[in-house]
């Protein structure tokens, strides 16, 4: 998604022109915290605490350091009593404050803060926790972390209790932030609407695994989009920017800012709609304005099955505008980005970028004017597309192994006019991970 600048030619899924700047890059530099040994241990009354020994390669200044859990459906159990410290070449222990949890399966995952932002680090544990039994921990095989990038496979923003380690107020590194808080909006322009799209999908199931991908699964994300507004704490409704701003897109090439106002959750799904409004971000002026969400800070997972039911906008039988379903890691293109799904003139896409370039392709067939199923499979040395349960592609070139975090977007580029239609909505009936 990032990396598509100028015009995209969809016959050879060959990229056009430049770079991006900066600006529209996510804080790299990532310091690196590795993770000796972690355990939780049951106590009396049912109490349960967690030790972490822990060391980085140089000397850092932690904002923040804690023990974060996750539940089975992704609630936030976090240990109480992160700290701040001081960590070097020499191990350090951190020894959490206890702790009740209801009966249950939780993994858990040393967290910490720098420079405002939160990190989690391989490896990721679960533990049981039984009626009145406190936790019996159980083995899971993640790797250690490489020296090089903190590795992680769970959501990475904690919330735990103590005021020292409350996430940051805002979705994304301070650089990239928008100079301007709010954009110039004129009147709507009104334009053909796209083929009339359900209002409704059909209700969503948690399955046992992700749709056509082979292996034993269990999830360790998820949203069924089943309320009636966006959980904050799982997802941003803009890009890189501060809460509840409109932000600039991602890629150079779009012609739409995004404002959490084009944003929503009705009727069983997330609704991220596209209209065609002159917006101005930070003194440019974008045609168009849509509709974005990201775990970034919040969420981010190395390797796994990545899931999402959609509905796309479509113009004919072609898929309309530069819908997309993707995950990227924070220090782009090092860090990689898996393209699960783009519509790119008209078809439905899958690429993945890194300094080795972008390869990829489009599948054949039609993806638009209902609901389909994009998945993908990343796992160490490739990344298997498949659509609708059935594999379209695969990827055994350049594929990365660092944390990266969701994205969905409703995006546009102007100078593809054959397939571009305002208004248009693009419904996400669910998002699901799942890990080995």
């Amino acid at each position: 998604m990032r990396t598509k600048l100028g015009v995209l030619a969809v016959t050879t899924a060959a990229l056009a022109g430049g770079v991006l700047t900066q600006t529209d890059q996510a804080e790299a530099s990532t310091p690196n915290v590795v993770v000796d040994s972690l355990s939780v241990s049951a106590g009396a009354n049912g109490q349960s605490k967690a030790t972490a020994t822990v060391h980085s390669a140089r000397t850092i200044k932690l904002q923040a350091l804690t023990v974060a859990v996750r539940s089975a459906d992704g609630g936030n159990n976090d240990f109480p009593g992160a700290t701040a410290t001081t960590l070097g070449p020499r191990s350090a222990t951190f020894t959490s404050g206890s702790r009740t949890f209801q009966p249950g399966s939780y993994t858990y995952y040393v967290a910490y803060k720098v420079r405002d932002h939160w990190y989690s680090v391989s490896p990721v544990k679960s533990f049981t926790a039984g009626t009145g039994t406190g936790s019996t921990v159980t083995p899971t095989p993640t790797p250690t972390p490489t020296a090089t990038q903190p590795a992680s496979s769970t959501p990475t923003t904690t919330a735990p209790s103590t005021p020292a380690a409350t996430p940051p107020s805002t979705t994304a590194p301070t650089s990239s932030a928008p100079t301007t808080p709010a954009p110039t909006t004129p009147a709507p322009v009104s334009s053909a609407p796209s083929t009339p799209a359900p209002t409704s999908s059909a209700p969503s199931t948690t399955a046992a695994g992700p749709v056509g991908i082979p292996g034993t699964w269990h999830q360790v994300f998820g949203d069924e989009f089943n309320g009636s507004s966006l959980d904050g704490s799982k997802w941003n409704s803009n890009w890189f920017g501060c809460s509840g701003c409109v932000t600039k897109p991602p890629n150079s090439a779009e012609g739409s800012a995004y404002s959490p106002s084009q944003v929503s959750v009705a009727d069983g799904s997330l609704h991220l709609k596209l209209a065609q409004q002159p917006t101005t971000v930070a003194g440019k002026t974008y045609p168009y304005v849509s509709g974005i969400v990201t775990s970034n800070n919040k969420a981010q997972f190395t390797y796994g099955a990545f899931e999402a039911r959609i509905y796309t906008p479509s113009s004919g039988s072609q898929m309309a505008n530069w819908p997309s379903f993707w995950a990227d890691g924070q220090n782009w293109p090092t860090d990689g980005e898996l393209d699960v799904l783009e519509g790119l003139g008209g078809s439905a896409c899958y690429h993945f970028h890194s300094t080795a370039g972008g390869p990829g392709g489009c599948a054949s067939g039609t993806y638009s004017g209902g609901w389909h199923t994009f998945g993908a499979e990343w796992k160490q040395g490739s990344a298997t597309y498949y659509y609708d349960g059935k594999q379209v592609g695969q990827i055994t070139t350049g594929i990365t192994s660092s944390p990266m975090y969701l994205i969905l977007n409703n995006a546009i580029n102007p100078s593809h006019s054959g397939t571009n239609i305002a208004p248009a909505d693009m419904m996400v009936d669910y998002v699901r991970v799942w890990q080995h």
